[in-house]
Order: C-alpha cells, then structure tokens, then sequence
C-alpha cells in the first residue's frame, strides 16, 4: 500500500540525485577549487528557498495534505459554468434575431435602407 505523499518523496529523490550528479560534473569538469564554492552557494541557496512557501508546499504534500479546492469551489465553477451556457444561449438567441432582421430589411443603417433620425 503506498502512502499519498510517496511520488513526491520519489519525486524529490530523483530530483536530489540529479543535483549530486550536476555536481558532480562541475566538479570533474571545473576541477574542485571552483565546484567547492558553488557547492556552499548551491547549499544555501536551496536551504533559503526550502524553508520558503515552496518548503512548506512540499512538506505538507509529502505528509499527504491534498492542499486541493474545496466544495464551495466546485460549486462556484458549476454555477459559473451554468451562467456562460446561459449566455451562449441569449448570444445564439440574439444573433438568429439580428440575421432575421437583417435578411427582412428591418434593421435600421442596413446597407440600401435609409437610417432612421
């Protein structure tokens, strides 16, 4: 049985074993008088960030908050979604009547019909 935070924490793994391993190629790469003091930045600079939102974020997701949307905002989207159905109905409903008008000659400013003043 899996607990709800372990892709995360699979997740958080990969991502700290590509860190070691982009390290590691600085190291070999730059030699160890340059990788040493991008490794303590590096360091810190993850540590700033992590005790961070993002921290905070991933700790609660880790011990298996959904940190999701609530009921009522289900709610509100299906309310919402019911009023732009409503308003493509009147649109729909206002264009059959502006293309009837239009083809009877009803509609004033139409081209070949005098404006009305």
């Amino acid at each position: 049985m899996s607990r709800p935070g372990d892709g995360s924490l699979r997740g958080m793994g990969l991502l700290a074993l590509a860190g070691i391993g982009g390290y590691a190629l600085i190291a070999i790469s730059t030699g160890v008088a340059f990788a040493v003091p991008v490794g303590i930045v590096g360091a810190i600079a993850a540590a700033i960030v992590l005790r961070g939102p993002l921290g905070k974020a991933i700790a609660r997701r880790l011990e298996g908050e959904s940190g999701g949307v609530g009921e009522e905002v289900y709610a509100e989207l299906d309310d919402l979604r019911n009023r732009v159905m409503e308003l493509e109905e009147r649109q729909d409903f206002t264009e059959r009547l502006l293309t009837q008008a239009r083809d009877s000659g009803r509609v004033p400013g139409h081209v070949g019909e005098p404006e009305m003043e």
